[in-house]
């Protein structure tokens, strides 16, 4: 089964796609899927979370997950990510348990380790409770130009 097409991504995305109008709405702002939508993304996020606590136990209701799939929206939108996700329930703790965004497979363009660039939304988020060293979420865009 292949992990850009298969029952648990799909249904997750159709999930938040779902729920994007509600939490927009609730937001107060508008979302254009832009690059510097994401801004206003992040201090959405620093605003409603305490810290990395507070958001882990969040981290499966619509307040984190919609954000989440908003970060990999703007990714697909803009940079030409598609969405991957593990087809069944990993076991091992090494495996991505949430959906993650990726550039496609390009044998010709000489990516590092053969691994097309890509971000998991949901660890970016988490990031934005654990650096320290200035980064922003706007900057996951950075990875796909060359």
């Amino acid at each position: 089964m292949s992990w850009a097409d298969n029952p648990r991504l799909n249904t997750w995305l159709a999930s938040q796609e779902a729920a994007f109008p509600s939490w927009s709405r609730d937001t107060g702002q508008q979302w254009d899927f832009s690059i510097d939508s994401l801004d206003r993304l992040e201090q959405l996020l620093r605003e409603r979370f305490a810290g990395w606590d507070d958001l882990l136990a969040a981290e499966d209701e619509p307040v984190v997950t919609v954000p989440a799939w908003y970060l990999g929206e703007v990714q697909n939108r803009n940079c030409g990510t598609s969405w991957y996700r593990n087809p069944v329930v990993p076991t091992h703790p090494d495996q991505p348990k949430t959906p993650f965004v990726q550039l496609p497979e390009d044998p010709e363009a000489g990516y590092e380790d053969d691994v097309p660039p890509g971000s998991n939304p949901f660890t970016e988020i988490r990031g934005l409770f654990v650096r320290e060293d200035g980064r922003r979420l706007r900057d996951v865009v950075s990875r796909y130009h060359r």
